[in-house]
């Protein structure tokens, strides 16, 4: 379940990927649009993506995957895409280490996220949460064909697909 896209490769999260993305998840202004704070260590972090390698919620009713995203040209962690999958219906997720930022990655890998859960899965309808005023990631929903609703949770702003999408 590799995905490539021209300038990056996406492979499937596991707890070894935590030494090359704890320099992207080790930055405090990364926290500020994701709400976390940076991981203490690279045990830490590999724990987190260790317990998401089953790919299914614990009651085993989601979907939950996770890729690492890496340039093609060096293979350099840049950041990570998820999905939580349900039936046809997909939350997507982007992290983008801020030195990775404006150069049209998180639009390049969640793209890429999203045709392979319409093809391989067959999801039609898409959702993701936004902080209100994080213009950079209501751009990339804007490019996936997502649009904001007057949906709140946990104070981020529901985007969602008004019809099934076609990629």
């Amino acid at each position: 379940m590799w995905l490539e896209t021209a300038r990056l490769s996406l492979s499937p999260l596991v707890g070894d990927d935590a030494v090359d993305l704890f320099p992207v998840f080790d930055d405090p202004e990364l926290g500020r649009w994701t709400g976390d704070a940076p991981p203490p260590d690279v045990a830490t972090l590999r724990s987190r993506f260790a317990s998401w390698e089953s790919r299914h919620s614990p009651a085993g009713d989601e979907l939950w995957l996770n890729w690492a995203v890496r340039r093609r040209s060096d293979e350099l962690a840049v950041g990570q895409v998820q999905s939580t999958v349900t039936d046809d219906a997909a939350s997507v997720a982007w992290v983008i280490g801020i030195a990775f930022q404006r150069q049209g990655f998180a639009t390049e890998a969640a793209s890429a996220l999203v045709a392979w859960l319409t093809e391989e899965l067959g999801c039609r309808t898409f959702t993701a949460s936004i902080p209100p005023g994080h213009l950079a990631s209501e751009g990339v929903a804007r490019r996936l064909g997502l649009r904001p609703t007057d949906r709140h949770v946990d104070g981020e702003v529901i985007w969602d697909s008004a019809r099934p999408l076609s990629v």
